[in-house]
């Protein structure tokens, strides 16, 4: 069975044409990371500034274990809270796993 599962991610994974990651260093975004690495893709990650958080840590290492290069955009909490606005109007949809997800390509 775990066989099968990491068959399933590693076909999802090589799928996407992407050469960008968000990288917050959690599960997903490190499976995703893993998966990726013989490609490269550039990560990008978006720390607040004026809140306190373990992911900054996380993302970097991550990206030093697979080997990737990471951007990291240090933001305001009002100019994320202005993106999740933004996201929510693109997407429409209030779906928090989706805007977390989409949130960081307003930046780009």
């Amino acid at each position: 069975m775990s066989k099968d599962l990491y068959k399933v991610l590693e076909d999802s994974c090589n799928s996407c044409k992407s050469n960008l990651i968000a990288l917050s260093g959690g599960l997903d975004s490190s499976i995703i990371a893993y998966f990726l690495k013989h490609r490269k893709p550039k990560a990008i990650a978006v720390i607040a500034e004026d809140f306190v958080s373990t992911d900054l840590i996380y993302c970097q290492r991550i990206a030093r274990e697979m080997d990737l290069p990471l951007i990291i955009y240090y933001a305001k909490t009002a100019m994320i809270l202005e993106a999740v606005e933004e996201t929510i109007k693109i997407l429409k949809n209030f779906n928090d796993i989706e805007i977390r997800n989409n949130v960081e390509c307003i930046w780009q």
